[in-house]
C-alpha cells in the first residue's frame, strides 16, 4: 500500500499514519462502507464526518474538507469552526438579482457582473479559500426555470466563481447565449474550428445546443449551491 499512489488525501493520511481503515471508521464512529467510500476517493468529506474524520486521523477539520466533491453545498461551507471568528476572518458575497433561466429564450437587461447586490452572504473566509482560488470574485444567484432540474431547482442559490471564465473544465456554467443568461452545462466541442462549446440541460425534456465560444460570454463557473431539505 505504501508505494502505491493514495486514492484520497484521507487515504493519504491514514497510511502515513501506519492506521487501518477499520480502525478510523471505528474512532469516528462511521459505518465502515460509508468510510470506505472517503477513503478511496469515491465521497468527498462533508462537515457531517469532518470533525469526527479529523479527531480520528489527528489532523484539522478544514484539511479534510478540501475532500469534498464539487459543487459545493452551501450547508456544508457554512459550517463554522472551533475556534471564534472575528469579523476580519469572515468574507462577504453578494447575491446577484438576474434570475438565471433554467429554459432556453431567458432574457434579462444585463449580465451578471453589471448588476447590483440585492443582499450579502457571510462565510468563514478560511473555508471557502481552502475551495476558491480568490474569494473576491464569488457571486449568488437565484436560479429560475426547470431544465437543470433535479440538480439545480427553481430558488435555490448557486453559488458562482466569477474569475472562471473559461468553459474548461466541462461543468455547470452561468453563460451569456445571446439571448439571456442562462444556467448550463457546458463543454468545449472537441476538434471544432471555430471553436464550439455544446450547452446542456440536466432535464431531458430541454435539447443541447451549440454555439461558437466568440459568441457566448462565460460569467462564472458554479462551484456550489444552496438547496432547502
Amino acid at each position: 500500500m505504501t508505494d502505491e499512489t493514495p486514492e484520497s488525501r484521507v487515504q493519504e493520511i491514514r497510511v502515513k499514519r501506519e492506521m487501518r481503515a477499520a480502525d478510523v471508521a471505528r474512532r469516528a464512529n462511521m459505518d465502515p462502507s460509508t468510510y470506505n467510500k472517503i477513503d478511496k476517493g469515491k465521497r468527498g468529506v462533508s462537515p457531517q464526518f469532518a470533525k469526527a474524520l479529523a479527531s480520528a486521523l489527528g489532523v484539522e477539520r478544514v484539511e479534510l474538507l478540501k475532500e469534498i466533491g464539487s459543487p459545493i453545498e452551501f450547508d456544508e461551507l457554512i459550517e463554522v469552526t472551533e475556534s471564534p471568528r472575528t469579523a476580519g476572518d469572515a468574507l462577504t458575497v453578494p447575491e446577484i438579482d438576474v434570475s438565471p433561466q433554467a429554459g432556453m429564450g431567458a432574457v434579462v437587461s444585463d449580465i451578471v457582473e453589471h448588476q447590483q447586490p440585492v443582499d450579502h452572504w457571510s462565510f468563514p473566509r478560511a473555508l471557502v479559500s481552502a475551495f476558491i482560488s480568490d474569494p473576491s470574485k464569488l457571486t449568488i444567484i437565484r436560479v429560475a426555470g426547470d431544465s437543470m432540474e433535479p440538480d439545480y431547482c427553481a430558488g435555490d442559490r448557486i453559488l458562482v466563481d466569477t474569475g472562471h471564465t473559461t468553459p474548461s473544465p466541462a461543468g455547470v456554467y452561468v453563460l451569456w447565449d445571446g439571448l439571456g443568461v442562462v444556467l448550463k452545462r457546458v463543454e468545449v466541442v472537441m476538434g471544432s474550428e471555430p471553436k464550439l462549446i455544446r450547452i446542456m440541460s440536466i432535464n431531458p425534456a430541454y435539447p443541447a445546443y451549440e454555439l461558437p465560444l466568440d459568441d457566448v460570454r462565460i460569467n462564472g463557473r458554479v462551484v456550489g449551491k444552496w438547496t432547502w431539505k
